[in-house]
């Protein structure tokens, strides 16, 4: 019986590899009319990996980003967008919370552990746009942000040197600061951490003493956490220099397990303090970690969908120039087939070797196409360094599985037509 099956197994590995050797030999004597036939099995392949590396590595950092700001945390801000980006027209009356709200919902709320303010100073005052400099060394892309005492310790906020500001420092508008780890090395170069502290900073003709310098944020977008970029002074040192600062963000800490309580309670509370009507829509909005990261993946499915229905167009364009080469082939061949069956060869060898034709061509396509995905997301990461956009294990075994398939059904029309051949017509072929 093992020798049945042993001899039954090289008869059908012996067939497999004739079959794939005429294949072979086929795609290789018309090299052009090949070349043509998988382009669209290349466009196709490339567009999937590419855009579900990018998606895949976006969704990473994005996720590490609002995580790193504190998982039991709620925001709350009074639009719904960016505090950088300017406001819906829908959205455009509204009023900036207060800094004060802190304090109340702190004092107010029974599930709320704590609550730090962030206040966004314009990149534009005065006409002008910040700067921050150190003697010859100049930084225009800074961020200036006002921040309580107990910001840093809300947000996880990790010090490579220094420390935060003290709550005495806040109170009195003091000229210090905490710096993000691009800024420093802009300023004060990247020979080591922890030069900056009791330096000097001039920003927009004012000296603020550095105090305390962050290790670099984890996530961000294409490897950009823009809370490397940012200035952090007092709120009190704020309120007091810049007066267009009204943009502030609370960041609601929640005791131990009670995210959601802290979400209701924080809600109720603001609503009180913003004079809301029952019945009346919310003025502010209010989010979390896992809400933000999940608004994120319904674009990215959304995002995805439309690039596997273009995928796939291109892989129906290249289903279709497989489909005419391997009609051309099987026409081409047709004597070369009647002979095969005259002389014993069975309909299904036949079949498989026009299968197998096919699969290699759509085969070659998904290899490319896949070489040059990966050799484009290589170069993504070479460009930013901090953005992983490697392509997931699963993108490329759906690669390799969409062109093999795309493969086998182009082909197996011309491949039953090339089994089904009558030998003593094909004999007469010329």
């Amino acid at each position: 019986m093992a020798l049945v099956q042993r001899t039954a197994f090289t008869r059908w590995r012996t067939e497999l590899f004739e079959s794939w050797s005429l294949a072979l030999d086929s795609v290789r004597t018309q090299p052009t009319r090949s070349t043509l036939a998988i382009i669209g099995i290349v466009i196709g392949i490339v567009t999937v990996v590419i855009v579900a590396s990018v998606l895949a590595g976006l969704r990473n950092s994005v996720a590490d980003l609002f995580r790193d700001l504190g998982t039991d945390n709620v925001f709350a801000f009074h639009l719904t967008g960016d505090p950088y980006s300017p406001p819906s027209e829908r959205e455009a009356r509204r009023q900036p919370l207060e800094p004060v709200f802190a304090r109340e919902l702190a004092r107010r709320g029974d599930a709320i552990r704590d609550v730090a303010l962030q206040v966004i100073v314009p990149s534009v005052v005065n006409g002008r746009a910040l700067t921050a400099r150190v003697g010859s060394a100049e930084s225009d892309t800074v961020l200036v942000e006002g921040a309580s005492s107990n910001f840093f310790d809300i947000v996880g906020g990790e010090f490579a040197a220094g420390r935060p500001f003290t709550e005495l420092e806040d109170r009195a508008g003091a000229r210090v600061a905490v710096i993000g780890a691009n800024l420093a090395k802009a300023l004060f170069g990247g020979s080591g951490r922890g030069r900056s502290i009791g330096q000097q900073v001039l920003l927009d003709g004012e000296s603020y003493y550095v105090v305390g310098e962050l290790v670099p944020r984890r996530g961000g977008f294409f490897g950009e956490n823009r809370q490397d970029n940012v200035m952090s002074l007092p709120v009190g040192a704020v309120r007091r220099r810049f007066s267009e600062a009204k943009n502030t963000v609370l960041y609601v800490r929640s005791e131990p397990g009670r995210l959601e309580e802290t979400k209701v309670e924080t809600e109720a509370i603001l609503r009180q303090l913003r004079g809301l009507a029952p019945g009346e829509p919310n003025d502010f909005n209010l989010s979390t970690s896992e809400q933000i990261i999940a608004t994120f993946d319904r674009v990215s499915l959304a995002i995805g969908l439309a690039t596997i229905a273009l995928a796939g167009v291109s892989l129906f364009i290249g289903g279709i120039g497989i489909a005419n080469v391997m009609i051309i082939s099987v026409t081409e061949r047709t004597r070369e087939v009647g002979v095969r069956i005259a002389i014993g060869a069975k309909r299904h060898e036949v079949l498989r070797q026009f299968l197998l034709e096919a699969m290699l061509l759509s085969g070659i396509g998904g290899v490319v196409g896949l070489a040059i995905a990966l050799g484009i997301s290589q170069t993504i990461r070479w460009l930013a360094p901090g953005f992983s956009s490697g392509a997931p294990l699963w993108v490329i075994i759906a690669g390799i599985v969409s062109a093999l398939g795309t493969g086998i059904v182009a082909g197996y029309w011309p491949a039953r037509r090339a089994a089904g051949l009558d030998p003593v017509e094909a004999l007469r072929y010329e």
